[in-house]
């Protein structure tokens, strides 16, 4: 196996998706003074982080939100615009994100992003997180109008790139989302997982084993 791009999903595989989101949660809890409906913080955090990882739209997620902590209207629109507008400055890395992404530019491979979600929100993310200049092509579901695990996305990406997929991995945490459309179009397949499959190259939910695999491979 001889790399010369590795590409990643952003959200649970880079994003710590869950810290960000208790993070702002808690922030939005003092900020919206949510106390004085009587609201317990760790009812609202964790009711937060349930709807936030459904795949629901964001106004969605608010309106649940508004209707189960019987919050004003007005309120739950503040904390949806303030949800959309800040998110980003909140996104946290994995340990060893950062590093990882790094060591591959370092040795020689392009290196890209793709991700479901819109545009500018994921973007803003990147950006929070301080590892937007890392990346030689970044391409989001919203952007395109199309969202993994449509492989037309994984084209997208690796022509920006100008690399063949079998010359790419591509890292990520969801097998269906991720990990088959990457084997479909013959690429490597690093699962960020815990669990166990024959059919990718290395799986491990530890992003510095991973990084060793992906330097071994260059």
């Amino acid at each position: 196996m001889n790399l010369r791009a590795v590409l990643f999903d952003l959200d649970d595989t880079l994003h710590d998706k869950s810290a960000t989101l208790r993070t702002v949660a808690a922030k939005q809890y003092v900020t919206g003074e949510l106390s004085s409906f009587g609201i317990h913080e760790g009812e609202w955090v964790s009711q937060y982080l349930d709807l936030n990882n459904l795949r629901i739209e964001k106004t969605e997620v608010f309106s649940r939100l508004r209707d189960r902590f019987s919050l004003p209207s007005d309120l739950a629109e503040s904390l949806l615009a303030d949800f959309d507008n800040n998110l980003g400055t909140e996104a946290k890395l994995y340990a060893g994100a950062l590093d990882l992404v790094r060591s591959c530019k370092a040795q020689g491979m392009k290196v890209g992003l793709i991700t479901n979600g819109r545009d500018a929100f994921q973007r803003s993310k990147i950006v929070g997180m301080g590892v937007a200049e890392n990346f030689d092509a970044v391409v989001t579901s919203g952007g395109l109008g199309i969202k993994k695990p449509d492989l037309r996305i994984f084209r997208a990406c690796l022509q920006i790139l100008d690399v063949e997929p079998n010359d790419a991995a591509f890292v990520g945490d969801d097998f269906a989302a991720d990990m088959q459309p990457a084997l479909e179009l013959g690429m490597q397949a690093i699962w960020k997982s815990s669990a166990y499959s024959p059919r990718v190259a290395f799986s491990s939910d530890n992003l510095n084993e991973i990084r060793a695999f992906l330097l071994s491979a260059v």
